[in-house]
């Protein structure tokens, strides 16, 4: 009981750590949440859309597309001919649509093949690009049956233009009613919460239990008589709870900044918060069983939760990352904690309790094992050793 008494009065030293990791978290997990929100009930309005055009076939009926992309919406030049650095413009709108218009366009039409005639970029993520690539599709194939009924290629392109401008003169309405295309604000709260707590918990439990081991406090504990694993597992104790009152006061606070929303989900999020807790607590004690310099841990904790967060969809969601990326993501807790926040996301209340969200939550925990058991064994050795 003393040495769990003693960690406890420890953590006074981390008021100030604990305080300016909940601040950014209120603040930039705030931001972040509110920035990505979006629920059933909205409605979402086709708007004109900022294109970025290129033709690469510089024929009659690619230019006729390209002028009625002018007439109908905001066609602005690309700026570049790579396809990837297109594709980052339109994640980070600086134009909402790229296409491309491949070499052969014009003949593949002819041929009546209008299936990949075009190259997308980023569509479909907005109800209006998806209503877009829609159009485009339309446009494609009234071209071919005009074609088909013995048209010429003018007549075709021109009646064809004709009618797609004057049903563009009507607006669409898009009421999604799926619960996966949508991201709640709590979702977007408690995937940010993942960097926060795992912070917060690696930081302030690690440098906690340091305080065991000064060497004053180490000697007067060592001749008490108390077993190593007796004043181990009262160490660990004591930690957990430090841990359960950290993640407390996480939970708490996203509950109170979301007050403006419904929470009917709330007791799946708080498991999978609670339980990347212990994930936290077992790498605290890894990083404090390898060092006891302060800026050591700080400096560790900071590689290991901030690469994390980039690699496992907690800054960057991961459908924006690379197959590679998010395959060796599947390696790291933090991975398996926001997958589980977004299944929480994405399935009907009734069916969240499932054999696939406790895999996710096992999953989390064998992570927490395995750092604890590190976490003793270089403890145990570093004893036996007098490191």
């Amino acid at each position: 009981m003393s040495v769990f008494n003693a960690i406890l009065k420890s953590l006074k030293a981390n008021i100030t750590t604990i305080i300016v990791y909940l601040t950014i978290f209120t603040v930039f997990g705030n931001m972040q949440a509110k920035a990505t929100t979006s629920t059933q009930e909205s409605a979402f309005e086709e708007v004109t859309v900022k294109v970025a055009v290129t033709d690469n076939d510089n024929s009659n009926l690619s230019q006729a597309l390209v002028d009625y992309l002018t007439e109908t919406q905001e066609v602005v030049a690309p700026g570049t001919d790579d396809p990837q650095v297109m594709n980052d413009n339109v994640r980070f709108a600086i134009y909402d649509y790229a296409l491309i218009i491949p070499e052969g366009f014009e003949e593949q039409i002819k041929s009546g093949d209008v299936e990949d005639a075009l190259t997308y970029i980023a569509p479909g993520t907005t109800a209006s690009q998806f209503l877009l690539t829609e159009k485009l599709n339309d446009y494609l194939q009234d071209v071919v049956v005009y074609l088909n009924s013995g048209y010429s290629e003018n007549a075709a392109i021109s009646l064809t233009h004709d009618q797609m401008v004057k049903l563009s003169n009507t607006q669409a309405t898009v009421v999604d009613k799926s619960e996966e295309n949508h991201r709640s604000y709590y979702s977007g709260m408690y995937t940010f919460n993942g960097y926060t707590l795992m912070m917060l918990l690696c930081v302030c439990c690690a440098c906690t239990l340091t305080f065991m081991k000064n060497r004053d406090v180490n000697n007067r504990i060592s001749v008490s008589g108390m077993h190593f694993f007796t004043r181990n597992a009262a160490s660990i104790a004591a930690v957990i709870f430090i841990g359960f009152a950290i993640t407390t006061v996480a939970i708490i606070v996203i509950s109170l900044m979301g007050l403006e929303y419904e929470n009917t989900k709330f007791i799946f999020y708080a498991i999978d918060t609670y339980t990347l807790m212990f994930v936290g607590l077992g790498m605290a004690y890894f990083i404090c069983s390898i060092t006891v310099n302060e800026s050591l841990i700080n400096m560790v904790a900071n590689m290991f939760v901030l690469s994390m967060s980039f690699l496992c969809g907690v800054f960057v969601d991961t459908q924006y990352l690379s197959a590679s990326i998010v395959k060796a993501a599947h390696f790291l807790p933090l991975y398996w904690y926001t997958t589980a926040i977004k299944f929480i996301n994405d399935t009907p209340i009734n069916n969240i309790w499932s054999r696939q969200f406790a895999s996710y939550l096992l999953i989390e925990v064998l992570f927490a094992m395995v750092f604890f058991a590190a976490g003793l064994i270089i403890t145990k050795k570093k004893e036996q050793y007098a490191i």
